[in-house]
């Protein structure tokens, strides 16, 4: 492994696994019934990506691997962190529970929108079932295996948490939803989903959103995490992943 390679991969996964950090929240209901969810997954379901799928050029080992690798986390608290370095602040130095819930509630429409979707638009393949001899960015269970990969479930999220993002920090906008995109195309490093996969689950994303973003329980989370945010980014603080997540990405040092 490069030296570079190996630095990042001790700091990118050490700043997803904050040292007495509350396990992971999983919850079992998003902000909207299924009456909202199905009509975003009847547009996604065959939605036919504008261009090309291409061989992703990240092999294993690289920066850019190891940045895929702390992605593959959704789950919040943890998953948060993806926004630090966007947001020039550390989320995990201190219990946000707004936040912390508004993100559980996300994953969850995100993970119904991919059911939907996936029931829609039939059984497809991973790239890793496909072509056995791609290797992983993660560890995949019999389940996670056979499971579809259209739409990609990562790029539904990533997007959705994006969005959220930018509502709570507008001057930060175009940096956290870069992040949101990244996280998206992380699924496509990680050979577990393809290039219309992760184009599907973004454009399901920025279709949902707004549906959530109008429900008044949202609404409700969201006054608080914002206040969360805020008050984390005037504590001054930083993640020390930031300089191997600019190198990952290829961002200039002065890149937020």
């Amino acid at each position: 492994m490069k030296p570079a390679a190996a630095m990042a991969a001790c700091v990118l996964l050490a700043a997803c696994a904050t040292a007495g950090a509350p396990p992971p929240v999983i919850a079992t209901q998003g902000y909207l019934p299924a009456s909202e969810v199905a009509p975003v997954a009847d547009r996604i379901a065959n939605l036919r990506a504008p261009f090309e799928e291409t061989v992703q050029p990240v092999e294993p080992g690289t920066d850019r691997w190891w940045l895929a690798i702390a992605h593959a986390e959704l789950r919040p608290p943890e998953a948060a962190q993806h926004f630090d370095c966007a947001l020039g602040t550390r989320l995990a130095a201190r219990p946000r529970p707004a936040l912390t819930r508004l993100m559980a509630r996300l994953l969850a429409d995100a993970n119904a929108l991919t059911r939907e979707a996936a029931t829609r638009h039939g059984r497809s393949a991973r790239p890793i079932v496909r072509n056995p001899g791609l290797e992983p960015c993660q560890r995949v269970t019999p389940a996670m295996r056979d499971s579809p990969s259209y739409p990609a479930a990562g790029a539904i999220a990533g997007t959705l948490y994006g969005e959220a993002f930018a509502a709570l920090a507008p001057d930060r906008a175009e940096q956290v939803r870069r992040i949101g995109r990244e996280i998206g195309a992380s699924r496509l490093v990680c050979r577990m989903n393809s290039a219309p996969d992760v184009y599907a689950g973004e454009q399901g994303g920025r279709e949902l959103f707004p549906r959530i973003a109008a429900s008044n329980e949202f609404r409700a989370d969201f006054d608080a995490a914002r206040a969360e945010v805020a008050a984390a980014r005037a504590e001054g603080l930083s993640n020390p992943s930031c300089a191997a997540e600019r190198r990952a990405l290829g961002l200039r040092p002065d890149a937020g």
